[in-house]
């Protein structure tokens, strides 16, 4: 029995090594699974509630999988189409905001060096801003392998969801009891946390758009209008799924603008002292943690550090990753305690009847 027990926890070991190695060979295209993986929990929950209205699994598929690729195919047809009247846009944008720029300082009579270094620094901007558009667009063919990989990675999560549940439950039958109770443990785990972390970015990005239109329609009414409104609040709500850089790169430039062209003062600094506080401190700080321990069940803290420390250590991957290996790492660290409480209960019991 020893050797039985020893067998299967090697092969268990073989097995944990060779998924390592794995990993690191996908690892360049993990955020395309990862969202994969997230986006085939949502189309899941989509196929209950709309299969009972069809009463047809497979016209329910079809439908939900086909809404996806279209989607996808969409964007790209218009972010391919539309690329260049959007930096060309881009360009007539940051050329205004330069002159409007020196014309507001002149009054000043600033040194002309500082004046060709403030030209020289919103240039570089300008023309930084336009490298990172052109790389997007020269990098399209590894984007397309990332959607690629993302469709077919929640397409068929998302279609051989039940196949893929029988296989872990026969894998784990054949373990010994203790591992299968640990391993059973982590899979509960990961579909709680992997639902849980998606819906709370989903649900904070929706608060911090509404946010952002409610803090800029209260401005334009204390103030002058601000103008497309519902476009600075859906980036900030895109951005929203980044912690701490980016939302400061929306609302900043904005304020910064009125600032520096001399058209509202006032309102660039309120808009920039609301992002601060509402947008940026308030969300990773109280927000964030908030909603995430109500989702996920867990401590703030644990929710707060997978969040925000996820992303800064390993990028967009990190927004699942952080907080997933932070709560399976707590789950099995429990997990494992219990057991070995579990076998030294039973061995004193045993002991006592002896």
């Amino acid at each position: 029995m020893n050797e039985e027990l020893r067998a299967k926890r090697e092969t268990l070991l073989v097995v944990a090594l060779l998924v390592v190695g794995s990993m690191l060979i996908v690892f360049p295209f993990l955020d395309a699974i990862l969202i994969g993986a997230a986006v085939s929990y949502v189309l899941a929950s989509v196929h209950k509630k709309l299969d009972p209205y069809i009463q047809n699994e497979f016209l329910s598929s079809a439908i939900i999988i086909s809404s996806v690729f279209g989607f996808v195919l969409i964007s790209l047809y218009f972010f391919i189409n539309n690329f260049f009247e959007i930096l060309a846009q881009l360009n007539l944008f940051t050329g205004s905001l330069v002159d409007k720029t020196i014309q507001a300082l002149e009054p000043f009579n600033l040194p002309e060096t500082f004046i060709q270094n403030i030209r020289q620094y919103l240039n570089n901007f300008s023309d930084s801003i336009s490298d990172v558009l052109i790389s997007l667009f020269a990098s399209l063919p590894s984007v397309i392998i990332d959607l690629g990989i993302f469709l077919v990675t929640s397409t068929y999560l998302y279609k051989d969801r039940k196949r893929i549940a029988e296989h872990m439950n026969k894998i784990t039958d054949s373990l010994p009891e203790t591992e299968k109770r640990i391993i059973e443990n982590l899979i509960e785990s990961v579909e709680d946390i992997f639902q849980g972390v998606f819906l709370t970015q989903a649900i904070v990005s929706v608060i911090l758009g509404g946010l952002m239109g409610l803090g800029l329609y209260t401005i334009s009414a204390l103030t002058s209008p601000i103008p497309l409104i519902p476009l600075w609040i859906v980036l900030i709500a895109v951005a929203s799924l980044l912690p701490l850089v980016a939302n400061f790169m929306i609302y900043v430039p904005l304020g910064g603008y009125f600032i520096l062209t001399g058209t509202g003062p006032l309102k660039g600094t309120l808009v920039i002292a609301f992002g601060f506080i509402f947008l940026q401190i308030m969300p990773e700080i109280f927000l964030r943690p908030y909603i995430g321990s109500k989702r996920l069940d867990e401590h703030p803290l644990i929710v707060f550090l997978g969040f925000l420390a996820g992303p800064l250590v390993l990028g967009f991957k990190g927004l699942i990753l952080g907080p997933v290996l932070l709560i399976l790492t707590k789950e099995f660290a429990i997990s494992y305690s219990e057991l070995v409480s579990d076998v030294e209960n039973d061995s004193r019991n045993e002991d006592k009847e002896d």
